[in-house]
């Protein structure tokens, strides 16, 4: 068990060695011009939308800050983390690749899962330093009379946590099987962009689809709905730590390739081997404010007594917009309320295309459950819900939840382009400065 001597020390070197990196500043300041623009450009949509808004009622209620604001303001965050923020990661390791350091580090009582530890630990710095913009977007909002639902804004901030996380293991990997940190920064961007690809080929290719939901845009995409999902936490945090135990593997330099390549094989497998239980956790929370991903309380909690089960066949391609609602307004909330749910696609096979199918079946969607069959052409929930109540043999006596009212605000987010263009940005600089200088006055002082 190592000393707070020793780790204390070393936690306070790997900080300044990660406040001195010229990439961490130079994607910061990048940063703070990205989410100005995101966050002026999203709240000026928002405003002129809430104008017609606040004459009608019933569009008021479709006013959601969360998703008309803070998503698109986000996704600035999204764009540096995935592009810059590895480059920073990289850096904490290939400096002390290639100076030396890092084997006498491992020659002293230090093991290399302690020194990757307090890597890891010190990045943590920089990662909430890129949350500055961000953060200072939602309290811009709220004080141009936006509305703020914090466990919206908690959930989101844990989901792009939990992918700079993913984002760190993956950069500390590449830059300890990399010789040159150009190299880890190719493979790094050969994981996250390789993310973007398969996401994106999923939607046209099937055989794809059943292993999109690896990619990291999926895991970043259910906070970005307003759902925690703990099997979705749990598989990040698998991730993350697999690669951060290959980094170690790897950094050892007196080990042969044989035997990191059994020890790679070895992590590799127990971190697939413990994503699958981890896969099944049923913990999910809609902290949406609209609750936007779940049914009402009542038909939930009936949902939840189909105790034999529940098969649905969707006669729909994927590219038919009526499949895309279907799986986004009905399907995501039955998987997470209905113990066991089998659903079959017909068409994904075939790759048919709306409008070129002549099955008179297309369109129509079939339900079985405990041996009785129905089924219907809609893809509303106000439909579809009786049907699989009247499959369970079950009443459901609705319960009253209060309406989600909406939250239209016509303001202007101009006097924030200060913050976002200047000062931030003049900060950044000035820390930059100092956290550069201060070495140099400290060395000054011994002589």
């Amino acid at each position: 068990m190592l000393s707070h001597s020793i780790i204390k020390p070393l936690f306070l070197k790997e900080v300044k060695s990660l406040l001195t990196v010229k990439a961490l500043w130079i994607m910061l300041i990048i940063l703070s011009l990205l989410t100005g623009y995101s966050f002026v450009q999203a709240v000026n949509l928002f405003s002129q939308a809430s104008r017609t808004a606040l004459q009608y009622p019933e569009m008021a209620r479709g006013m959601d800050p969360y998703r008309g604001v803070f998503i698109p303001t986000f996704g600035a965050l999204y764009l540096v983390t995935t592009l810059l923020f590895p480059f920073t990661a990289i850096k904490l390791i290939s400096s002390e690749k290639h100076s030396g350091s890092l084997k006498l580090l491992v020659q002293s009582v230090l093991n290399l899962r302690y020194i990757i530890a307090v890597k890891t630990a010190a990045l943590t710095i920089g990662w909430l330093l890129a949350l500055v913009p961000a953060l200072s977007a939602v309290a811009a909002w709220g004080m141009i009379g936006g509305h703020i639902f914090l466990p919206e804004v908690l959930n989101l901030v844990l989901g792009y946590t939990l992918y700079a996380f993913v984002i760190t293991g993956i950069a500390f990997f590449a830059a300890s099987v990399t010789s040159s940190t150009a190299t880890a920064a190719i493979l790094t961007l050969a994981f996250t962009l390789g993310s973007w690809v398969l996401d994106f080929a999923a939607g046209t290719q099937s055989w794809l689809h059943s292993i999109s939901s690896v990619s990291l845009t999926a895991l970043l995409r259910t906070f970005e709905h307003g759902l925690f999902s703990l099997s979705t936490t749990g598989q990040a945090l698998t991730a993350a730590l697999g690669f951060l135990v290959l980094s170690t593997v790897w950094l050892n330099s007196g080990t042969k390739l044989r035997w990191k390549l059994f020890r790679s094989l070895v992590v590799i497998t127990c971190s697939v081997m413990l994503s699958v239980p981890v896969s099944e956790l049923r913990v999910f929370d809609d902290v949406t404010e609209n609750r936007s991903n779940s049914f009402n309380p009542a038909d939930e909690a009936a949902l939840k007594q189909m105790n034999e089960p529940l098969t649905i066949t969707v006669y729909l391609s994927r590219e038919d917009s009526r499949r895309h609602d279907y799986d986004t307004n009905i399907l995501s909330i039955l998987e997470r309320t209905v113990p066991e749910l089998t659903t079959i696609y017909p068409y994904d096979s075939t790759g048919s295309l709306p409008g070129t199918v002549s099955d008179d079946k297309y369109g129509l969607i079939e339900y079985d459950y405990n041996g009785i069959h129905d089924e219907s052409w809609s893809n509303s929930p106000g439909e579809v819900l009786p049907i699989l109540h009247q499959l369970a043999g079950q009443t459901v006596t609705f319960s009253e939840v209060q309406q989600y009212p909406g939250y239209p605000v016509v303001t202007d987010a101009g006097s924030s382009n200060t913050w976002f263009y200047i000062i931030l940005p003049l900060v950044f600089l000035l820390l930059w400065w100092f956290t550069n200088r201060l070495p140099r006055n400290r060395k000054k002082e011994t002589q």
